[in-house]
């Protein structure tokens, strides 16, 4: 079953969080490049070594696609739009606050495979 992930900025450019994704822990870094406006993410183990950085967070897509690391997440993050609208992606003060219009979803493993 697909979940939301939390995320809490709380107005900060840059933050980690450690999150459980189909029981195994992942260091979530999301970072906000001012010049290009829009918010990446990069994926970590526990123990901090990366598993795949600089990932854009953009609606719709899913982020995990093409990522071969044994390590990484066996399931699938997706930012999705609340709205349903689809038409932009993610501002500074768009994601994860409560009531925010973007949140980040994993599909776990289990719902790929059916």
């Amino acid at each position: 079953m697909s979940y939301f992930v939390p995320c809490t900025p709380e107005g900060r450019s840059s933050w980690s969080q450690i999150t459980a994704l189909d029981g195994v822990s992942y260091v979530l870094t999301f970072r906000w490049v001012q010049r290009e406006g829009h918010w990446l993410l990069d994926v970590a183990d526990a123990e901090g070594g990366a598993i795949r950085s600089g990932l854009a967070l953009v609606a719709d897509q899913p982020l995990l696609r093409g990522v071969v690391d044994a390590r990484r997440p066996a399931g699938e993050l997706v930012v999705v739009d609340t709205t349903g609208a689809s038409d932009l992606d993610p501002g500074f003060g768009d994601i994860g606050a409560p009531g925010a219009r973007f949140v980040l979803q994993y599909v776990t493993a289990t719902e790929l495979a059916a």
